[in-house]
C-alpha cells in the first residue's frame, strides 16, 4: 500500500472490515473508504467480485487506487474459497507466508487466522507499513513474534528476503511496474518460493499507466521454465479489463 494523498482525512488510519462470500471477515486497518468494497460475492466455486462505483483516489502518477483494492480483494475470495469451498482447511497450516505487492496485511492476516506460522510482508512504503499494515495486524491480535516487516523497492526487497524460503507468496498487484522489472521479479519469486510452494498474483490482464501485462509476465515465466502457472480465477470476459489470480507452483520438468 501507498499513501495517495497530502490531505491528512483522506490518509489518517480507520478500523475498517471485509466481509468474504463465506462470512467470514477480515479487519485491517487503511485510509477511510480506500477499498471500495466492504463486501465480495459471487456464485460457484470462484467468486465474481463485485465492485461498487469506484470513488476517486489516485496515486502520483494517476492510478486509481480502487485498482490495486481490487487485487486485494479478489485473493482474499480466493483464499476464503480454498479454505471453505474447496475444505483445504489445513492450506495454510504451518506454513511460512510472504505477502508483497500492493501489501495492506489482510491476505497476512487470513492466513494467520487459518494456521501460518509466521507471516512476513513487504511494502513499497514505509510510510504504509507504519500507518496501515501494521496496526493491521496488531488489530487482529498477531503476535509480534509471528511477523516479520520490511519496505522498500524491488532490490530492497531481495536483500530483505535475504535467501529465505516461503511455503505460501501472496503478491497482489506485484506486476504494476515497467516490463524491465520483471525479470528481478521472476528472480525474487524463483528464490523465495519453497520447493512444493505455491505463489497466487493477483493482476489485471494489462494496466493503463505502465508498459506492462499479465501475458508478458507469464511469458517470461514459459521462458524461465521454473514455474507452472494454474489460472485459479477470471472476472468475466466481458470486463474491460479482465483480472486474473494465477498460480504458480515448481515446475515438475
Amino acid at each position: 500500500m501507498v499513501v495517495l494523498s497530502t490531505n491528512i482525512e483522506d490518509v489518517a488510519p480507520a478500523p475498517c472490515e471485509l466481509k468474504l462470500e463465506s462470512g467470514r471477515f477480515i479487519r485491517y486497518v487503511a485510509p477511510k473508504d480506500a477499498n471500495p468494497v466492504k463486501e465480495v460475492c459471487g456464485r460457484g466455486s470462484y467468486a465474481e467480485i463485485t465492485l461498487p462505483p469506484r470513488k476517486k483516489s489516485s496515486t502520483s502518477d494517476g492510478v486509481d487506487q480502487a485498482i490495486f483494492w481490487e487485487g486485494v480483494n479478489a485473493l482474499c475470495q480466493m483464499l476464503d474459497a480454498i479454505v471453505e469451498t474447496e475444505m483445504e482447511t489445513d492450506f495454510f497450516e504451518g506454513k511460512n507466508v510472504l505477502e508483497i505487492g500492493f501489501a495492506t496485511g489482510l491476505p497476512s492476516v487470513y492466513a494467520y487466522e487459518n494456521g501460518a506460522n509466521e507471516v512476513t510482508l513487504h511494502s513499497n512504503s514505509k510510510t504504509s507499513l507504519q500507518m496501515y499494515c501494521k496496526p493491521t495486524l496488531r488489530r487482529n491480535a498477531i503476535p509480534e513474534n509471528k511477523c516479520k516487516f520490511s519496505s522498500g523497492d524491488l532490490s530492497q526487497m531481495k536483500k530483505a528476503i535475504g535467501g529465505k524460503r516461503f511455503d505460501v507468496i501472496l503478491a497482489p498487484e506485484l506486476l504494476y511496474r515497467r516490463e524491465d522489472e520483471f525479470e528481478m521479479v521472476h528472480q525474487i519469486l524463483d528464490e523465495a518460493l519453497s520447493h512444493d510452494g505455491i505463489c497466487f498474483l493477483s493482476s489485471p490482464t494489462h494496466y493503463f499507466t505502465v508498459d506492462s501485462s499479465l501475458s508478458s509476465f507469464l511469458d517470461l515465466v514459459k521462458k524461465y521454465r521454473k514455474f507452472d502457472v494454474m489460472e485459479r480465477w477470471s472476472s468475466p470476459r466481458t470486463d474491460v479489463v479482465q483480472r486474473k489470480v494465477i498460480q504458480l507452483t515448481r515446475s515438475l520438468c
